[in-house]
């Protein structure tokens, strides 16, 4: 008899990060959080009325979150790098989060970096905190890490 943990994933992630038509997402190292993209389907209250209750349907549009996420900061890290001058420049990042489990899908997105600030605590490295804005669909992928 298997036991009720078995075949559970776990939660470890990573963020992959390619800039321009030509950039080959690569791993952003050191990231220590970021959000999950949560898309959420517009729902339309359409109550007649001779109704005697709430009639709503849903829309073919759909919302998504922005993401925050956060990183210990290498200044000479070429990803690290990338997401300065990607902020700093209103450039486009194609994003994927992948999964360590590979049956986990993950997601792929462009977006822009509309937050990328310092993180100060003298007990810790210096992090960079920063948010993403997903500017295109959000596709589920296949993880590779």
């Amino acid at each position: 008899m298997a036991a009720i943990i078995d075949g559970l994933s776990d939660s470890q992630h990573i963020l992959k990060i390619g800039i321009g038509d030509t950039g080959t997402p690569l791993k952003v190292p050191l990231l220590t959080n970021i959000d999950m993209p949560n898309q959420t389907k517009s729902i339309d209250e359409i109550t007649t009325t001779d109704a005697r209750n709430t009639q709503k349907a849903v829309v073919d549009f759909t919302e998504v979150n922005d993401l925050a996420f956060e990183l210990v900061w290498k200044p000479d890290d070429p990803q690290h790098i990338a997401l300065k001058a990607a902020y700093d420049n209103n450039e486009v990042v194609q994003c994927e989060i992948h999964f360590a489990n590979v049956g986990v899908s993950g997601y792929a997105f462009d977006g822009m970096i509309s937050e990328f600030s310092n993180v100060t605590d003298p007990k810790k490295k210096l992090r960079k905190k920063g948010t993403i804005v997903i500017g295109s669909n959000v596709t589920e992928i296949t993880s590779a890490p």
